[in-house]
């Protein structure tokens, strides 16, 4: 901790290897076959990513290595699985088209923005920013992610059509899609429509399997023995691992990459600090957000030195390995370990996979982040938030990911400021007798017995400062009106737009004959008070500690 008016020391490292210690009830073996499953779920499903963003299949490869290795070491959660992502993939495929046409080859651009991410996630963490997610709505979150689902899933549906549309923007390449159709390869939509339904039906009958490395053996398999026309492979895959190094790029393409790299660490913080919350409340573990952060920055940086791409948490990854009773983060070494092992000595089986199966597990990955349960709850509970939800889909998919995010930001803030600007003003009633009594909200505000007292139930900023302007002013204008008390309890800030509008509602009352006094003022409010002229304004004698001390005052004088 700090000392009062002392210099911000900068957070602490977090321990290494923390989340690799066995509880009492964990068992090694378990974790060991963990990992080995983990490695089955996630190598197809990074190559697929990978491909989204237009990238070789071994930059998938790598950011399951090293990076992995490092998250392992540093994370304080025992379950969060990272690695990347859809969100990641459908912002950075937008994101390198710039990029790559200044000359830029894919995978440097790609190991750029995941040295960007890097850095911009280990300032994050030096200002102490792991609490960010808190100020983000759910609703935009979901919308926004729901948008970025849609458009990959659209891409996925043109690879397993096997058809070349040429548009941009989501609406053009929809229609794009609806006049290929009759180009689209009868072989390639087999494939991919296999590939989906074997993963589906694994994931019913056995819900611990490898759906995704099984689908892709047992389609990949009757390819190369039918090799029907129309279906492409991925092609030759250079084995082994990279060396580190920083990737090379001009000024201006560090530039371009700026807004998504700044983009993605934003999101990582706000998926990655609720899931590795939620898996640890989930099973009593204490999770700090600022160490997560750490870790995710420290894992980019490496994912950008050794030839991969933007990693983030996995929701779907990290409850594979809850339900395959992972306790610890060395499934997470284990299957680094194993795909050092793929990426050095059997990267001839990746160069056969087919690209409509990738297509189809990608879309099925896909599917599940576009979280249709939470907008029919929506529907039912909020309405405002269903639009607001649907509006950052929509802008999404309309103006790119970059302006969708910006979009969705502005959408949060205004929500914010909508709903504090309609915040209510209580009146309240007379307490019961005795001294234990306490004024409560009140429909029948009692006009004739002189005096009301009023509550804001939230913080008077420039939003509803017309709003208290027009209710004080009314409540002065009630023929029976003597005073009228403002009890500031719930009041936590008071901006200088609020303060003229308390100072109007003052002079308004005073114009009428009415008094205006303030009471239960807390310290910062009532040094706000001071600060604005509504102490002087009001009168000293006229602040009252209580609102029964407001109501005797009232019934000394009149």
């Amino acid at each position: 901790m700090t000392a009062p008016g002392g210099p911000r020391r900068l957070p602490s490292v977090p321990p290494v290897g923390g989340a690799l210690l066995l509880d009492a009830e964990g068992r090694s073996v378990n974790e060991v076959l963990a990992g080995v499953t983990l490695v089955a779920l996630s190598l197809p499903i990074n190559i697929g990513y990978a491909s989204v963003i237009g990238l070789p299949p071994t930059a998938g490869v790598y950011a399951s290595v090293v990076p992995l290795l490092v998250f392992a070491l540093t994370t304080g959660s025992r379950r969060l699985v990272l690695s990347p992502d859809a969100t990641v993939a459908a912002l950075l495929a937008a994101a390198l088209v710039p990029v790559v046409a200044m000359g830029v080859e894919p995978t440097v651009a790609a190991m750029g923005a995941a040295l960007l991410t890097g850095l911009f996630l280990l300032v994050a963490w030096l200002l102490r920013l792991g609490g960010l997610v808190r100020y983000l709505s759910h609703a935009v979150l979901v919308g926004f992610i729901a948008g970025l689902g849609v458009e990959i899933l659209t891409s996925q549906i043109r690879r397993i059509l096997a058809v070349d549309v040429d548009a941009e923007g989501w609406v053009r390449e929809v229609l794009g899609l609806v006049a290929a159709l009759p180009e689209a390869s009868p072989a390639s939509i087999a494939v991919g429509v296999s590939t989906i339904v074997i993963v589906r039906a694994l994931r019913r009958v056995a819900p611990r399997a490898p759906g995704s490395l099984i689908a892709l053996l047992v389609v990949g398999g009757a390819v190369a023995w039918l090799r029907p026309d129309g279906v492409a492979v991925l092609g030759p895959v250079p084995a082994g691992l990279p060396a580190p190094s920083v990737p090379p790029l001009p000024l201006d393409a560090w530039l371009a990459l700026l807004p998504v790299s700044l983009a993605i660490a934003a999101l990582s913080i706000a998926e990655g600090v609720v899931i590795s919350q939620s898996e640890g409340r989930r099973h009593g573990e204490e999770i700090v957000p600022n160490d997560e952060v750490f870790a995710y920055g420290l894992s980019n940086v490496a994912a950008a030195l050794f030839g991969g791409m933007p990693v983030g948490a996995s929701a779907s990854r990290t409850a594979a390995m809850a339900a395959a009773g992972a306790r610890t983060q060395v499934p997470s070494l284990v299957a680094a370990a194993l795909a050092g092992v793929v990426a050095i000595a059997f990267t001839g089986l990746i160069a056969a996979i087919p690209l409509a199966a990738l297509g189809g597990l990608v879309a099925n990955a896909v599917v599940r982040i576009i979280d249709v349960p939470t907008f029919r709850h929506l529907a039912r509970v909020r309405r405002g938030d269903l639009a607001i939800a649907l509006g950052c889909a929509f802008a999404v998919l309309l103006l790119g990911p970059l302006t969708g995010l910006v979009v969705a930001a502005l959408a949060s803030s205004i929500d914010v400021v909508r709903r504090a600007a309609s915040m209510p003003w209580a009146t309240l009633g007379s307490p019961p007798d005795g001294p234990g009594g306490r004024y409560v909200a009140s429909s029948d505000p009692t006009p004739d017995a002189g005096i009301r007292i009023m509550r804001p139930e939230g913080p008077l900023f420039f939003a509803n400062a017309d709003l208290a302007r027009t209710i004080l002013t009314a409540a002065a204008s009630e023929p029976a009106m003597r005073w009228l008390v403002i009890d500031l309890e719930a009041v936590s800030d008071i901006d200088p737009s609020a303060a003229e509008a308390l100072a109007d509602g003052i002079a308004a009352a005073d114009g009428k004959g009415v008094v205006v006094a303030f009471s239960r003022v807390r310290g910062p409010i009532a040094e706000l008070l001071d600060t604005y002229g509504l102490t002087e304004a009001v009168g000293p004698d006229r602040i009252y500690a209580t609102n029964r001390a407001a109501a005797a005052a009232f019934d000394l004088r009149h």
